[in-house]
C-alpha cells in the first residue's frame, strides 16, 4: 500500500505536513488514519476496491449527498478535494483515496451511554433520510446492488453452504441450521417493497450506533458518518440496523453470548427517536413492520457473516481465525433475545 503521508500531499488542505498520523477505528471496509497537522485534523481513507470497485461512482453519491445535507442546514462531513479538484486521488498501484475534515469534540459508541442517546441516535437517521428525501438530479448509485436484498443474501448463503469451498460447514452446523429455522423472514421487507406498500427511500444502509457522532461536550448527535452504503433501500432496514447495534448489551465482536441481549428500555427510545426523526413520512406499512425490522436485520446480518466464513472470509475484515463465525453466532444469540421480546 502507498505511504498515506505521500497520499496527503495530493489534497488542498492549506495545511503543513503531516506531524502525526496512525490508523483509526475498528472498521470492516477501509483502511482508515488519522491525520494532525498543526493547524487542522483529518480524516485519510483508502477506498476498498475489492467492496467499492467503482470510486468515481461512490464519490459522485457522496458529494452529493454532503452538499444537499449541507444545503439543509445539517452538519455534514466535509470533503476535502485534490489538488487537480477532483474528490479523490488514484494513486500508481490504482487504490482510491479521498479526504475528509475531523470533526473535533465527538465520538462513536458501540452501546449507548444512555437511552436519551439512544433516541437522539435514532431521530438522527431519520432525520437524515427525511433531508434526503427531496435530494435533486438523478437516482443515486446502487454502489453495492441488492446491499439489503435479503432473499438475494439467502441465495448467497445457500450457494456457499452446497459449495463449501473452505471445508468450514461441518463446524459450524448449529449456526447453519439457525439461519435456516428463519429462512421465511427473509422475503418479508422485500415483497413489502415490490408491492409498493414499503416506498423506496434514500437511506443509510448502515446505520449503526458507531455511524453517529455524538458531541463529547452536550452528548448530542453532530453527524452522521460513514456514508458509503447511502443509497436506494427501506427506512426498515436503517431501523433495523440500529435495533440491532443499538439495543444489543454487547458488541458484535464479544463471544460470551450470556451477554449478547436485547434492552427493551433501549428499543423504545429507538423507536421514538427515529418516528420522531422520519416526521410524516412513514406509510401504514412502515409503521407495521418496524417492531419486526430488528431481527429481520439482525437475521440477515448473521447470514452475512457465516457467508463469508463458508467463503474463506473475503469480504469482512477479521483479527483472527474463526471471527466471522463468532460474530454470527453473536447476532443469532441477539435475533433470539430480540424474538422472545416480541
Amino acid at each position: 500500500m502507498t505511504d498515506p503521508v505521500e497520499i496527503l500531499a495530493q489534497f488542498a488542505t492549506g495545511a503543513p505536513p503531516p506531524v502525526h498520523l496512525s490508523p483509526l477505528g475498528a472498521g470492516h471496509i477501509n483502511d482508515t488514519f488519522l491525520v494532525g497537522t498543526d493547524s487542522a485534523r483529518f480524516i485519510l481513507q483508502r477506498i476498498n476496491a475489492a467492496i467499492f470497485p467503482d470510486a468515481a461512482t461512490l464519490m459522485d453519491n457522496f458529494s452529493r449527498i454532503t452538499t444537499h445535507l449541507r444545503s439543509r442546514g445539517a452538519t455534514t462531513l466535509e470533503l476535502i478535494p485534490t489538488v487537480e479538484d477532483v474528490s479523490f486521488h488514484r494513486d500508481a498501484g490504482g487504490d482510491a483515496w479521498r479526504l475528509v475534515r475531523y470533526i473535533e469534540n465527538t465520538r462513536t459508541a458501540t452501546v449507548p451511554p444512555t437511552p436519551q442517546q439512544a433516541y437522539c441516535a435514532a431521530a438522527a437517521y431519520g432525520e437524515f433520510a427525511r433531508h434526503l428525501c427531496d435530494l435533486p438530479g438523478p437516482r443515486l448509485h446502487e454502489v453495492i446492488p441488492g446491499f439489503h436484498d435479503t432473499p438475494r443474501r439467502l441465495g448467497d448463503f445457500l450457494s456457499a453452504l452446497e459449495a463449501d469451498p473452505q471445508g468450514r460447514t461441518d463446524g459450524a452446523r448449529e449456526e447453519i441450521e439457525a439461519i435456516l429455522e428463519h429462512r421465511d423472514w427473509c422475503p418479508v421487507i422485500a415483497g413489502a417493497i415490490a408491492e409498493g406498500s414499503v416506498p423506496e427511500r434514500i437511506v443509510h444502509n448502515d446505520a449503526k450506533l458507531d455511524n453517529v457522532l455524538f458531541d463529547t461536550k452536550t452528548g448530542k448527535v453532530a453527524c452522521v458518518i460513514d456514508l458509503d452504503t447511502v443509497m436506494p433501500g427501506s427506512f426498515l432496514h436503517d431501523f433495523g440496523d440500529l435495533v440491532r447495534s443499538a439495543a444489543a448489551t454487547a458488541a458484535e465482536d464479544e463471544t460470551d453470548l450470556n451477554r449478547v441481549t436485547a434492552d427493551q428500555e433501549i428499543i423504545d427510545h429507538l423507536t421514538n427517536g427515529f418516528l420522531h426523526g422520519c416526521g410524516d413520512m412513514l406509510t401504514a406499512r412502515e409503521r407495521e413492520l418496524l417492531p419486526l425490522a430488528g431481527k429481520f436485520v439482525a437475521h440477515e446480518q448473521a447470514m452475512r457473516f457465516l457467508t463469508d466464513y463458508l467463503l474463506g472470509d473475503p469480504y469482512y475484515k477479521i483479527h483472527h481465525p474463526g471471527h466471522n463465525l463468532e460474530r454470527a453466532r453473536n447476532q443469532l444469540q441477539l435475533v433470539k433475545s430480540l424474538a422472545e421480546a416480541g
